[in-house]
Protein backbone atom coordinates (compact mmCIF):
# COMPACT_ATOMS: atom_id res chain seq x y z
CA UNK A 1 0.00 0.00 0.00
CA UNK A 2 1.43 3.37 -1.03
CA UNK A 3 0.97 6.61 0.90
CA UNK A 4 1.86 10.17 -0.06
CA UNK A 5 2.91 12.02 3.07
CA UNK A 6 5.21 14.50 1.34
CA UNK A 7 6.07 17.34 3.68
CA UNK A 8 3.74 16.18 6.45
CA UNK A 9 5.15 16.25 9.96
CA UNK A 10 4.43 13.18 12.11
CA UNK A 11 5.53 12.43 15.68
CA UNK A 12 6.24 8.79 16.48
CA UNK A 13 6.61 8.04 20.19
CA UNK A 14 8.44 4.78 20.78
CA UNK A 15 9.93 5.29 17.34
CA UNK A 16 13.25 3.75 18.31
CA UNK A 17 11.77 0.31 19.03
CA UNK A 18 11.09 -2.61 16.71
CA UNK A 19 7.61 -1.49 15.66
CA UNK A 20 8.52 2.19 15.83
CA UNK A 21 11.49 1.80 13.52
CA UNK A 22 9.32 0.00 10.97
CA UNK A 23 6.79 2.83 11.14
CA UNK A 24 9.43 5.56 10.79
CA UNK A 25 10.96 3.74 7.81
CA UNK A 26 7.61 3.54 6.05
CA UNK A 27 6.69 7.16 6.79
CA UNK A 28 10.05 8.47 5.59
CA UNK A 29 9.66 6.50 2.38
CA UNK A 30 6.27 8.19 1.91
CA UNK A 31 7.90 11.61 2.24
CA UNK A 32 7.01 12.50 5.82
CA UNK A 33 9.10 14.48 8.29
CA UNK A 34 9.41 12.42 11.47
CA UNK A 35 10.01 13.47 15.07
CA UNK A 36 10.97 10.84 17.63
CA UNK A 37 11.35 11.39 21.39
CA UNK A 38 13.79 9.03 23.10
CA UNK A 39 13.61 8.16 26.78
CA UNK A 40 17.40 8.00 27.19
CA UNK A 41 20.68 7.88 25.27
CA UNK A 42 20.61 4.09 25.03
CA UNK A 43 17.29 4.24 23.24
CA UNK A 44 18.59 6.91 20.89
CA UNK A 45 21.69 4.86 20.07
CA UNK A 46 19.53 1.91 19.01
CA UNK A 47 17.34 4.06 16.73
CA UNK A 48 18.26 2.98 13.21
CA UNK A 49 17.00 6.11 11.42
CA UNK A 50 18.37 8.72 13.83
CA UNK A 51 20.82 10.17 11.28
CA UNK A 52 18.47 10.26 8.31
CA UNK A 53 17.33 13.48 6.73
CA UNK A 54 13.89 14.68 7.90
CA UNK A 55 14.25 12.98 11.30
CA UNK A 56 14.24 15.07 14.47
CA UNK A 57 15.14 13.42 17.78
CA UNK A 58 15.42 14.60 21.35
CA UNK A 59 16.61 12.89 24.53
CA UNK A 60 15.89 12.45 27.36
CA UNK A 61 12.11 12.72 27.12
CA UNK A 62 9.81 11.13 29.69
CA UNK A 63 6.39 11.16 28.04
CA UNK A 64 4.72 10.33 31.35
CA UNK A 65 5.80 13.79 32.51
CA UNK A 66 3.25 16.27 31.17
CA UNK A 67 5.66 19.17 30.84
CA UNK A 68 8.40 17.12 29.15
CA UNK A 69 5.87 15.76 26.68
CA UNK A 70 4.45 19.17 25.83
CA UNK A 71 7.95 20.61 25.51
CA UNK A 72 8.96 17.89 23.07
CA UNK A 73 6.00 18.56 20.80
CA UNK A 74 6.72 22.29 20.87
CA UNK A 75 10.36 21.72 19.91
CA UNK A 76 9.39 19.21 17.23
CA UNK A 77 6.95 21.64 15.62
CA UNK A 78 9.57 24.36 15.74
CA UNK A 79 12.07 22.07 14.00
CA UNK A 80 9.80 20.24 11.54
CA UNK A 81 6.79 22.46 10.94
CA UNK A 82 3.07 22.17 11.67
CA UNK A 83 1.87 18.84 13.02
CA UNK A 84 -0.17 16.55 10.80
CA UNK A 85 0.07 13.17 12.55
CA UNK A 86 1.01 11.57 15.85
CA UNK A 87 1.58 7.84 16.37
CA UNK A 88 1.81 6.69 19.98
CA UNK A 89 3.80 3.46 20.25
CA UNK A 90 5.64 4.22 23.50
CA UNK A 91 4.70 1.80 26.27
CA UNK A 92 5.76 -1.33 28.04
CA UNK A 93 4.67 -4.88 28.79
CA UNK A 94 4.40 -6.57 32.14
CA UNK A 95 3.48 -10.11 33.14
CA UNK A 96 2.41 -11.12 36.63
CA UNK A 97 -0.50 -12.54 38.59
CA UNK A 98 -2.32 -9.97 40.70
CA UNK A 99 -0.81 -11.30 43.95
CA UNK A 100 2.64 -10.78 42.46
CA UNK A 101 1.87 -7.28 41.18
CA UNK A 102 2.02 -4.60 43.89
CA UNK A 103 0.38 -1.24 43.40
CA UNK A 104 3.71 0.30 42.38
CA UNK A 105 3.96 -2.11 39.44
CA UNK A 106 0.33 -1.48 38.49
CA UNK A 107 0.99 2.26 38.51
CA UNK A 108 4.09 1.70 36.39
CA UNK A 109 1.96 0.04 33.70
CA UNK A 110 -0.54 2.89 33.82
CA UNK A 111 2.27 5.43 33.52
CA UNK A 112 4.08 3.65 30.67
CA UNK A 113 0.98 2.92 28.61
CA UNK A 114 -2.07 5.02 29.49
CA UNK A 115 -0.42 8.22 30.73
CA UNK A 116 2.17 8.46 27.96
CA UNK A 117 -0.61 8.02 25.41
CA UNK A 118 -2.86 10.58 27.12
CA UNK A 119 -0.12 13.20 27.36
CA UNK A 120 0.87 12.64 23.73
CA UNK A 121 -2.73 12.85 22.50
CA UNK A 122 -3.26 16.06 24.44
CA UNK A 123 -0.13 17.70 23.02
CA UNK A 124 -0.90 16.45 19.51
CA UNK A 125 -4.43 17.85 19.51
CA UNK A 126 -3.11 21.22 20.69
CA UNK A 127 -0.63 21.52 17.82
CA UNK A 128 -2.95 20.07 15.17
CA UNK A 129 -5.52 22.73 16.05
CA UNK A 130 -2.83 25.42 15.63
CA UNK A 131 -1.56 24.08 12.31
CA UNK A 132 -2.33 26.11 9.19
CA UNK A 133 -3.21 23.03 7.10
CA UNK A 134 -5.99 22.05 9.53
CA UNK A 135 -6.94 18.62 10.76
CA UNK A 136 -4.68 15.68 11.48
CA UNK A 137 -4.48 12.00 12.34
CA UNK A 138 -3.69 10.23 15.61
CA UNK A 139 -2.95 6.52 15.93
CA UNK A 140 -2.62 4.83 19.32
CA UNK A 141 -1.40 1.34 20.17
CA UNK A 142 -3.77 -0.73 22.30
CA UNK A 143 -3.42 -4.52 22.56
CA UNK A 144 -5.46 -7.67 22.22
CA UNK A 145 -5.91 -8.01 26.00
CA UNK A 146 -6.88 -4.35 26.10
CA UNK A 147 -9.93 -5.04 23.93
CA UNK A 148 -10.44 -8.67 24.97
CA UNK A 149 -9.72 -8.52 28.73
CA UNK A 150 -10.26 -12.26 29.22
CA UNK A 151 -7.07 -12.69 27.17
CA UNK A 152 -5.25 -10.81 29.94
CA UNK A 153 -4.80 -13.68 32.38
CA UNK A 154 -1.58 -13.25 34.39
CA UNK A 155 -1.14 -9.72 33.02
CA UNK A 156 -3.99 -7.79 34.63
CA UNK A 157 -2.06 -4.55 35.16
CA UNK A 158 -0.97 -4.43 31.52
CA UNK A 159 -4.49 -5.33 30.38
CA UNK A 160 -6.06 -2.50 32.37
CA UNK A 161 -3.47 -0.01 31.10
CA UNK A 162 -4.06 -0.92 27.45
CA UNK A 163 -7.83 -0.95 27.96
CA UNK A 164 -7.38 2.66 28.99
CA UNK A 165 -5.68 3.37 25.66
CA UNK A 166 -8.60 1.79 23.79
CA UNK A 167 -11.16 3.82 25.74
CA UNK A 168 -9.14 7.01 25.28
CA UNK A 169 -9.08 6.40 21.53
CA UNK A 170 -12.84 6.01 21.22
CA UNK A 171 -13.66 8.94 23.48
CA UNK A 172 -11.16 11.36 21.94
CA UNK A 173 -12.24 10.43 18.42
CA UNK A 174 -15.73 11.75 19.18
CA UNK A 175 -14.32 14.87 20.84
CA UNK A 176 -12.10 16.14 18.03
CA UNK A 177 -13.79 14.97 14.83
CA UNK A 178 -15.16 18.50 14.36
CA UNK A 179 -11.55 19.64 13.95
CA UNK A 180 -11.01 17.03 11.20
CA UNK A 181 -8.71 15.13 13.57
CA UNK A 182 -9.34 11.42 13.13
CA UNK A 183 -8.25 9.26 16.07
CA UNK A 184 -7.85 5.49 15.80
CA UNK A 185 -5.83 2.66 17.32
CA UNK A 186 -4.54 -0.75 16.41
CA UNK A 187 -4.68 -3.65 18.85
CA UNK A 188 -1.90 -6.16 18.12
CA UNK A 189 -1.52 -9.62 19.49
CA UNK A 190 2.08 -10.68 20.20
CA UNK A 191 4.32 -8.89 17.71
CA UNK A 192 7.12 -10.81 16.00
CA UNK A 193 10.14 -9.07 17.51
CA UNK A 194 13.50 -10.34 18.67
CA UNK A 195 12.58 -9.63 22.29
CA UNK A 196 9.31 -11.56 22.07
CA UNK A 197 11.00 -14.51 20.38
CA UNK A 198 13.56 -14.62 23.17
CA UNK A 199 10.81 -14.51 25.80
CA UNK A 200 8.75 -17.25 24.08
CA UNK A 201 11.21 -19.55 22.31
CA UNK A 202 8.65 -22.33 21.75
CA UNK A 203 5.97 -20.17 20.13
CA UNK A 204 4.93 -20.34 16.49
CA UNK A 205 6.42 -17.10 15.19
CA UNK A 206 4.77 -17.50 11.79
CA UNK A 207 1.42 -16.70 13.38
CA UNK A 208 2.55 -13.41 14.90
CA UNK A 209 1.99 -10.11 13.06
CA UNK A 210 5.23 -8.56 11.80
CA UNK A 211 6.28 -4.97 12.55
CA UNK A 212 6.25 -4.16 8.83
CA UNK A 213 2.67 -5.43 8.52
CA UNK A 214 1.52 -3.34 11.44
CA UNK A 215 3.35 -0.32 10.03
CA UNK A 216 1.21 -0.59 6.90
CA UNK A 217 -1.96 -0.43 8.99
CA UNK A 218 -0.65 2.54 10.94
CA UNK A 219 0.51 4.25 7.75
CA UNK A 220 -2.98 4.11 6.28
CA UNK A 221 -4.69 5.40 9.44
CA UNK A 222 -2.26 8.33 9.79
CA UNK A 223 -2.41 9.27 6.10
CA UNK A 224 -4.82 11.62 4.30
CA UNK A 225 -6.14 8.54 2.50
CA UNK A 226 -8.01 7.79 5.69
CA UNK A 227 -10.94 10.16 5.25
CA UNK A 228 -13.67 8.47 7.30
CA UNK A 229 -12.31 5.99 9.84
CA UNK A 230 -12.37 7.30 13.41
CA UNK A 231 -12.80 5.77 16.84
CA UNK A 232 -11.73 2.35 15.58
CA UNK A 233 -9.57 -0.01 17.59
CA UNK A 234 -8.48 -2.31 14.79
CA UNK A 235 -7.63 -5.93 15.68
CA UNK A 236 -4.30 -6.85 14.08
CA UNK A 237 -3.78 -10.36 15.43
CA UNK A 238 -2.22 -12.13 12.49
CA UNK A 239 -3.05 -15.83 12.79
CA UNK A 240 -2.53 -16.02 16.54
Amino acid sequence: MEFDLTGRHIVITGGAGALGSAVVKLLLKAGARCSVPCFNEKELESFLQKDEQDVYTKTPVNLADEQQCRSFYELAVSAQGGLWGSVHIAGGFGMGAIEDTPLADFNKQIQMNTITCYNSCRAAVHWMRKSTHGGGRIVNIASRPGVEPRQGKQMTAYTVAKAGVAALTESLAAEVVGDDILVNAIAPSTIDTEANRSAMPDANYDDWPKPEQLAQQIGYLVSPRNEVTRGAVVPVYGKS
